[in-house]
Order: C-alpha cells, then structure tokens, then sequence
C-alpha cells in the first residue's frame, strides 16, 4: 500500500466556490455566468486526479487503473445511486400515493449508465444535476483507456484530448448541434487541468507565469466575444491559473477563519452538488418566500444540513474504504 499524501491545500475551497457559483446561479438572478462552476469542477477534478497518478508513478512506479476505478467508484457511486434510486424508484410511488405528477426522463436507462448528459427529455429538475457526474464518469474511462500514457507520453494523452476537442466543435458548429453537455466539449477542461497538474508536480510554477496567464484569459472573457472552440479552452485557463494561484497562497492564509471555514466546507461539495436540485425542485414548492435573499438563505441552510448528514451518516462508510487501495 502506498502513502497517501495527495491532500493539497485550497483545493476543498475552490470546489466549494464552484459549487456555491452553481447554486447561486440556479437558486437566484445573480451571477448569470455561475453555471461555469460546472467547467471548474472538471478543471480541479483533472487536475487532483492527475496529480494522483503522478504520486504514485513515483512512489510505485506504476498506475493501478484498478485501484483508481474502485477509488472513483466508492467516491462517486453510492451518493449517485441512491439519488438515482430514489428519483426513479421511490419517487413515482410516493407520487402515486400522494397523486402528484412528475416528470421523469424517457430513456431512464441513461441515468443507470451515466450517459444522463444525452438525455434532453423534460423531467424533473433535481435529476438535470447529475449530468455532469456522467461527463465525468466517461472520463474516468478515458483517464484509464489512455493511462499508459502517463509514464513517458503524458503530453500525447493531452494532444489526444485535445484533438478531438477540436475536431468534435468544428464538426458541431458544421451541424449547428448543441454543444455543452457533450463530453467531448469539456476534453478542453480535462486537458488543460491536466496539464496544470503536470505544471505543479514538476514544481514548474511561479506567480509571474499564473498571474499573467490569468490576466491575458479573464481579459479575453470579458471584452472579447470568442467563439465557442476558443471560449472553453480560454475560461480553463482562466480556472486553472485561479487554481494554482490559490493553491501557492492557501499556506499562507491557512489561519484565517474563513479559509478554514471553506476548506471544512468544501468536504461536503459533491453532495451539496448532487442534492441541491432537490432543495431547489421541492424548496420552492413547499417554501414560497417572495423574499429571494430568504428564500436562499433557507435553501442553502437545508442543503448544508442534508449534505452534511448524508456525508457523514451514508457516505463517509464508503470512503473509508478507499485506503485500501491506495
């Protein structure tokens, strides 16, 4: 069994961030850009799972791709399941005993093999969040298709991904198909968060460098009108330089309450994530506050509480279980 030491300061923070631009995007008028929370959540996914592989190619000079599968598995498949039971299982017969109607996808089989980000049908809202836990279980399949790669042609496993980024938005802007809930539009996020990984293990970083590519990426989103084949390369720089930025500076602001506050917090994303299209679906049903600035610090409250009693009542069980495979 190989050490464990992958934890690496202010990447909790920054999930939490992401999150929070997703919620406030969803549950209010403000921050109409919040949704690309969704393209920093697989920037920083990219990037830790990168920076895994390469602790452990040093430390055992070998990938286990079975290990990484079983890791990924006990993170991602409890919580994920049980949502997808509940929504497609338990929910149309409490519907049906309570004669309420509800929407439900039409090819549910989509959910059971996260492929949920090819179903377009109308269904209830909660169930719209889980598409982006399908791009990044697809990826995972990449991440172990090409992890041979890793050892000696890491920069070729980044071409490869970004090949077909370009290759699948010349092709969709040909067809005029829509493009953001494709896997293959979000290779660019995976690629360039790998590649920050690479940056930051090989200690390749400096302020000067993040601060510039920082600079040069948020000025091209914000005054320049970028096609969308150059949109999410630009904005996963942007999240990437963010990223290594904060994470040279997390030592040095790690007493401060806030920081610790949102690191703790952070523990709690991917449920937050998960169940905050249910707080949302059935919290403006059953709390109908015409204050919108109540109405979301209740939400949020009941989020955090359903988050936290689910991390450490149901999941935390699992994830226990992945020190053996390390």
């Amino acid at each position: 069994m190989r050490k464990n030491t992958t934890k690496i300061a202010g990447l909790d923070s920054l999930r939490f961030f992401a999150f929070l631009s997703i919620f406030i995007f969803h549950s209010t008028a403000f921050l109409p850009k919040g949704y690309l929370g969704v393209d920093f959540f697989f920037v920083l996914s990219s990037f830790l799972l990168t920076y895994l592989v390469f602790i452990e190619l040093e430390q055992t000079s070998k990938f286990s791709k079975k290990n990484f599968f079983i890791r990924r598995s006990l993170r991602i498949f409890p919580l994920y399941f049980l949502v997808v039971i509940f929504s497609l299982v338990a929910l149309p017969l409490i519907a049906n005993i309570t004669n309420t109607n509800i929407t439900l996808p039409e090819n549910e089989l989509f959910y059971w093999l996260f492929l949920s980000n090819y179903e377009s049908s109308d269904s209830i809202f909660a169930l719209k969040f889980l598409w982006s836990i399908a791009v990044e279980e697809q990826f995972y399949l990449i991440f172990i298709l090409f992890g041979f790669l890793f050892k000696k042609h890491f920069w070729v496993f980044v071409g490869i991904l970004f090949s077909l980024y370009i290759g699948y938005m010349i092709i969709a802007q040909q067809l005029e198909l829509s493009t953001y809930t494709n896997t293959l539009t979000h290779f660019s996020n995976f690629a360039i968060g790998m590649s920050s990984a690479y940056l930051f293990y090989h200690k390749m970083v400096s302020n000067k460098l993040m601060t510039t590519l920082f600079l040069l990426s948020s000025s091209a989103l914000l005054f320049l009108d970028l096609p969308d084949i150059i949109f999410h390369p630009t904005i996963s720089v942007c999240f990437a330089s963010i990223t290594l930025l904060f994470i040279k500076t997390a030592n040095s602001i790690k007493h401060f309450k806030v920081f610790q506050l949102t690191e703790h917090l952070g523990k709690y994303t991917y449920g937050l994530y998960i169940y905050s299209g249910f707080i949302l679906t059935f919290g403006n049903k059953f709390i109908p506050i015409k204050n919108s600035l109540l109405a979301f610090s209740i939400q949020a409250l009941l989020l955090l509480i359903l988050a936290f009693s689910s991390y450490h009542l149901y999941e935390k069980h699992f994830l226990k279980l992945k020190k053996r495979f390390y």
